[in-house]
């Protein structure tokens, strides 16, 4: 007799259960096989859906706890810092502006006057250079005169006129200081 097919009606048949609660055997319910560990847990949680509420939810606290205590990211790590270039060292209230030059005898630090080459009126009085390089000097000029200088520089160019420092003038120079 295999469990599951019905058993036919005869002398080994189970006998019809009579009383309250009972009932003869459904032919259109199977009879009970042996069931795995996995079915088993399929039935408890189709028959108690409150237990995959449960399960859901301690997932998810289960998650929540497992971010929450993890390592916090590390701080980023600081970028490298490049030194300041030439506009760090503008004085306030001036632009840098680029004056191509053929020599190298200008340095930083110098301070010039600029004159136009068309007419050799002076266009900037006193302005320090802020950095030199081989083929130009970057001068500080102040803000109303930037103009004049980018003219005088576009139309025929300009000449730089070194001008010396407090320390270097002789007592009997005649030169404005």
């Amino acid at each position: 007799m295999s469990p599951a097919t019905p058993a036919a009606p005869g002398l080994d048949s189970p006998k019809p259960r009579f009383g309250p609660f009972r009932s003869s055997p459904s032919p259109a319910r199977p009879s009970v096989r042996p069931r795995g560990t996995a079915g088993r847990l399929r039935i408890m949680l189709y028959r108690h859906r409150w237990l995959r509420w449960a399960a859901a939810v301690g997932a998810a606290l289960a998650a929540l706890a497992a971010l929450g205590d993890g390592p916090a990211d590390p701080p980023p790590a600081p970028e490298a810092a490049e030194p300041p270039g030439p506009s760090s060292q503008l004085p306030p209230d001036t632009r840098g502006v680029s004056v191509p030059v053929d020599s190298e005898m200008f340095a930083a630090g110098d301070v010039v006057d600029v004159h136009a080459v068309l007419d050799g009126a002076a266009v900037v009085l006193g302005a320090p250079v802020v950095s030199a390089g081989e083929d130009e000097v970057i001068l500080a000029v102040p803000v109303p005169q930037v103009d004049p200088t980018v003219d005088a520089l576009t139309t025929g160019g300009v000449v730089l006129v070194l001008v010396p420092t407090p320390a270097n003038r002789s007592p009997g120079s005649t030169t404005p200081g």
